[in-house]
């Protein structure tokens, strides 16, 4: 509710009668093979269960399937499944661990969060992603999303992150960005002149609320923004059934968010999530994920704090992330949508009513959702 919201190692070779046909060499650090790259590696994340494979060997192998149906230049195969190989997809309980030592990172895959310990002078992170491939920079553990939303843990808190956003009414009467006195620097803007008014520092995040592919319609509203606003909220829990709201393709979401990548470089594309099961056993399966969307950030919004529960529920937390992992979303593609709310008329999925999180409670959510870009999947 957007009223609501406050991380195959063998070469192929072709022959016809006597004539080789040789394949060009795979550069995945340059184009147009890092994009190749890029989008087999999408593919499987949509099409291969990171978290419900059967062993990480039959992860690899579906991995290999995808990458040899996706690739354009095959002999990049190899880099996508040494991706899939060097995760932790299949295996339970393990995680990505970032051992800097003097001469630079390495990442390893370990058995539990335990076993990612620091010695002899070096240092550990555990990874916020699934794949080596992802999960460490030269100095420590990759934040999600790279240099725009970011989310470092530290103990014992909740996550820090770059970027604060809260929707709605966000500017007072003398047209001032009211929520940036308490610490918000994501401002909800719908127009060019909220944009421009932000003070520096402070991005803007543009709500469209389309869902028809990328017309003229959508091109009108988007283009007045291009090389200004940090990014798009392109739906608020877009329907793909349209059994409880307008439907909204996964193709055209694709379009739109194609479009955006296209002619607004850097800008990110963001929705959130509909569930489409019960808060406790939710589901995002067959909905949206960056391979059938090519959408950037998905907001997930568990909201734990209800009166049927007598308090918060915060395992809900944990089995919304679960899930949209397994339905194809990277954990550095989620963004946690805090509860900070509660009354009114609103009823929740389980009969009951939201209730305002206390201070403590508003606390737990935070430290669940950073126990979640760690381990809790």
């Amino acid at each position: 509710m957007r009223q609501h919201v406050a991380s195959i190692l063998a070469w192929l070779c072709l022959f016809f009668a006597t004539v080789p046909v040789a394949l060009v060499a795979c550069d995945s650090r340059t184009e147009p093979d890092q994009t190749d790259v890029a989008n087999a590696r999408a593919a499987v994340a949509a099409n291969c269960d990171c978290a419900g494979a059967a062993s990480h060997g039959a992860y690899v192998r579906c991995a290999a399937q995808q990458a040899n149906a996706t690739l354009v230049n095959k002999s990049c195969a190899g880099a996508v499944k040494k991706c899939a190989a060097k995760s932790t997809c299949g295996r339970l309980d393990a995680v990505t661990c970032c051992v800097t030592k003097t001469g630079g990172t390495k990442c390893r895959i370990k058995r539990d969060p335990a076993h990612c310990t620091a010695s002899n002078g070096s240092t550990a992170c555990m990874g916020t992603y699934t794949s080596c491939c992802d999960a460490c920079t030269s100095s420590g553990c990759a934040t999600t999303t790279g240099s725009t939303t970011t989310t470092t843990l530290v103990g014992g808190g909740g996550p820090v992150t770059g970027l604060h956003y809260a929707p709605n009414n966000n500017f007072d009467s003398s047209g001032n960005y009211a929520p940036g006195t308490v610490g918000f620097n994501l401002a909800d803007v719908s127009s060019v002149s909220e944009l421009t008014s932000l003070s520096s520092g402070v991005k803007g995040l543009v709500w469209i609320g389309l869902c028809d592919g990328a017309n003229s319609q959508f091109i009108n509203a988007v283009q007045p923004f291009a090389g200004k606003a940090f990014g798009f909220y392109l739906m608020d829990e877009p329907d793909p059934t349209g059994q409880s709201a307008p439907l909204c393709t996964a193709i055209n979401l694709m379009a739109e968010s194609d479009w955006i990548h296209a002619n607004v470089p850097g800008a990110k594309t963001f929705i959130v999530l509909m569930n489409f099961n019960t808060s406790t056993s939710p589901t995002y399966a067959n909905t949206y994920n960056p391979g059938n969307s090519h959408i950037d950030l998905y907001g997930l919004d568990p909201y734990p704090c209800r009166t049927e529960v007598g308090g918060c529920d915060y395992s809900m937390i944990p089995s919304a992330v679960a899930v949209a992992e397994a339905a194809g979303i990277p954990v550095g593609s989620i963004v946690p949508v805090y509860q900070a709310f509660g009354g009114g008329k609103w009823v929740d999925d389980g009969g009951g009513k939201y209730t305002l999180p206390t201070s403590s409670q508003e606390q737990q959510i935070l430290s669940t959702w950073a126990t979640c870009f760690q381990s809790c999947v």
